[in-house]
């Protein structure tokens, strides 16, 4: 009787187990759902546009990491997770949260939550035409004219 109910509980508990891996494992080979809500000129800036989209990750899912060309604006709707750029520590995501994200610095976005969507806006300033957003691999350095533009290196303000 009692090997039954202890062989019982090993098999519950490795159900238990399974199903939870196998729910991280769905939610992380889903692709983010992104919305693309306005694309327009700058005014008074020729060359210019701007491109504003929201980015959904369902819970404990990630973005590919990739960059942009231009400056990034990240500003967190709802849900949790992490923003990871290279050469930086992991900034912690909730609602409210703002970053921004100097030209070419490749990221990538975690949701951490369990039950809860992770919902941002992201507002881009590119210049007219060019390509968004770029795969990139870990570690991809700024170029070195963009490392020389005086900008200041802080991700969060």
């Amino acid at each position: 009787m009692r090997s039954t109910k202890l062989i019982l509980q090993l098999f519950a508990a490795m159900l238990v187990f399974a199903i939870a891996a196998g729910q991280d494992l769905n939610a992380k080979a889903s692709e983010p759902q992104v919305t693309t809500l306005l694309e327009t000129d700058v005014a008074g800036a020729e060359g210019k546009e701007w491109s504003v989209i929201t980015v959904e990750l369902t819970p404990g899912a990630m973005d590919t990491r990739h960059f942009h060309p231009g400056v990034e604006l990240v500003y967190v709707l709802e849900g949790a997770g992490f923003l990871e750029v290279d050469g930086k520590p992991p900034v912690a995501l909730n609602p409210g949260t703002v970053a921004a994200l100097h030209p070419r610095h490749s990221h990538v976005l975690k949701n951490t939550s369990r039950t809860q969507t992770l919902r941002v806006l992201v507002v881009l300033l590119l210049d007219k035409g060019q390509q968004r957003p770029m795969l990139a691999k870990r570690g991809t350095p700024p170029k070195a004219a963009e490392q020389k533009n005086g900008t200041r290196p802080e991700l969060v303000f």
